[in-house]
C-alpha cells in the first residue's frame, strides 16, 4: 500500500517532530496500512499520524470492513453505547432547542443516536454512513433513513441542514480541510456542528491497552485547543466545549476521555490560532506509560512461548496487529485467530485463518485473549455462552 507524507491538518506546515512509530501486521484483504509515524506539528503543536495512504483508501476500508454493524447481535449497538448517545442527545437538546431543525448524523452506524433524537421530538433526522449494512439496520430497527456513502461521495444538497453530528469521526479523517469545507457547505446560515473526539490531552489518564489510541483507524490526536483551532481555521466559532468521558465494556469498564464541542458556522475571518502547548507533553507521557505496560505484556507472551504449545488468539484488532508486528507473539504456534465480526471470517492474518466463535467447537488449544477493554466480556463468552473449557491466557490483571 502506497503511503505518503501529509502536512498539518490545521496550519498546513510540513515541518513536524517524530514522537513514536506505530506498526501493524496485516489482515489479508482487510488492512489498509502497516503503520504510521505519530508526529507533532512544529508550527502549531497539533498531533497527528503521518505516512498514510490517501483518503480514498480510508473511505474504501470503512465501506467494506465496517465494525459498527454489530451483526453478531442483530445490529443492536452494545449496551454501553446507549450512555454515550444519551450524553450527545442532551448536548443537542441544549444547543438546538428548535425541534424543527434538520439534523444529519455523519458516521451514524446503525442509527441509535438519531432514534433517541427522534424520540425527543426532532422529526427531521437523517444519517450518513459508508456501510450499506448499517443503513439497512437503521431502517429495520429504528425506521431511520441513512444515506450510504462518504462525505465526499454523498450528493446531499448545499445548506440542507441546521445541525450536523460527528461523533468519533474527525479522528479518522486523513484530509481534514476538504472534508470540513464540504460539511460547512451542507450547513445553513448559523448552522451548528457537534463534534466528539478522543481527548489526546488525557490519553495518559485512560486505563486502556498500551498504544491503543494509536489505532489502525485513528490518525488525528485532538486536544480541545487543536480542535478549536481546526474549526476556527475552517469558518466555525466555538459555542460549547466540554471534557467528558465514555465507558466501554461490561466486565472491564474503560473510561475514555473525550472532547464534546459544538461549533457555529460563521462568516468572520479566523484569527491565527494559538499554539497547542498541551498535546506534545501529553502524548509523550502517554507513550511512556504505554511502554511500561507493554513491557509486562511482553513478559507474559514470553512465558506462553516457553510453554511451547499451540494457541488460539481471540481478537484481530489494533491490539493484536500491533503485538504481531512488535513482539514475539508472531513466533507463537498460533493455529487460528477468532473474531466476532463476520467481515473478517475467511481471511487470514500472517497466513493463519480467522474464524468466528462458532468455529471453536471441538478445539482444545489454550485461548489467548488479545484485548484489555473486552477481556472479561470475551472470557465470559468463552465460559458461559460457548461453554468451552479451553485454558485461557490473560494479558491484564483487571
Amino acid at each position: 500500500m502506497k503511503q505518503e507524507r501529509r502536512g498539518c491538518g490545521i496550519c498546513g506546515s510540513a515541518d513536524s517532530r517524530l514522537l513514536f512509530r506505530q506498526d501493524f501486521a496485516s489482515i489479508s484483504g482487510g488492512s489498509f496500512l502497516d503503520g504510521y509515524d505519530v508526529v507533532i506539528c512544529s508550527a502549531c503543536g497539533f498531533g497527528y499520524a503521518d505516512d498514510l495512504p490517501d483518503q480514498s483508501v480510508f473511505d474504501r476500508h470503512y465501506r467494506e470492513m465496517s465494525k459498527y454493524e454489530y451483526e453478531d447481535q442483530g445490529g443492536k449497538e452494545p449496551e454501553h453505547d446507549l450512555g454515550r448517545f444519551k450524553r450527545l442527545a442532551a448536548i443537542v437538546l441544549e444547543t438546538c432547542p428548535a425541534l424543527g431543525a434538520r439534523i444529519l448524523d455523519i458516521g451514524c452506524a446503525t442509527g441509535q443516536l438519531l432514534a433517541l433524537l427522534k424520540q425527543e421530538g426532532y422529526p427531521h433526522v437523517l444519517g450518513l454512513d459508508p456501510s450499506p449494512t448499517c443503513a439497512a439496520i437503521a431502517r429495520r430497527l429504528y425506521d431511520i433513513d441513512v444515506v450510504t456513502g462518504s462525505i465526499d461521495e454523498s450528493t446531499l444538497p448545499k445548506e440542507a441542514f441546521d445541525y450536523l453530528i460527528l461523533s468519533g469521526v474527525l479522528e479518522h479523517i486523513r484530509d481534514l480541510s476538504p472534508v470540513l469545507k464540504r460539511l460547512r457547505g451542507l450547513l445553513a446560515a448559523d448552522g451548528q456542528m457537534l463534534i466528539c473526539v478522543p481527548d489526546a490531552a488525557r490519553f495518559a489518564e485512560e486505563d486502556d491497552a498500551p498504544f491503543q489510541q494509536f489505532s489502525t483507524e485513528h490518525v488525528n490526536f485532538f486536544s480541545s485547543q487543536s480542535l478549536t483551532s481546526l474549526m476556527s481555521a475552517n469558518g466555525f466559532t466555538a459555542v460549547v466545549c466540554q471534557h467528558n468521558e465514555f465507558k466501554e465494556g461490561k466486565g472491564y469498564t474503560q473510561v475514555g476521555p473525550v472532547v464534546d464541542a459544538v461549533f457555529r458556522k460563521t462568516d468572520g475571518l479566523a484569527a491565527a490560532p494559538p499554539r497547542d502547548v498541551v498535546t506534545e507533553p501529553a502524548l509523550a507521557e502517554y507513550i511512556r506509560k504505554s511502554q511500561a505496560v507493554d513491557d509486562g505484556i511482553r513478559r507474559t507472551i514470553d512465558e506462553i512461548l516457553t510453554a511451547g504449545k499451540p494457541i488460539l488468539v481471540w481478537g484481530t484488532g489494533t491490539h493484536t496487529l500491533r503485538l504481531l508486528a512488535t513482539s514475539r507473539l508472531r513466533e507463537a504456534a498460533i493455529t487460528a485467530f477468532i473474531d466476532s465480526n463476520p467481515r473478517y471470517h475467511n481471511k487470514d492474518l500472517n497466513g493463519i485463518p480467522i474464524i468466528g466463535p462458532a468455529g471453536l467447537a471441538g478445539r482444545t488449544e489454550p485461548i489467548l485473549i488479545s484485548s484489555r477493554v473486552f477481556q472479561q466480556d470475551i472470557h465470559r463468552q468463552i465460559r458461559e455462552v460457548l461453554q468451552l473449557s479451553n485454558p485461557i491466557h490473560l494479558l491484564y490483571a483487571v
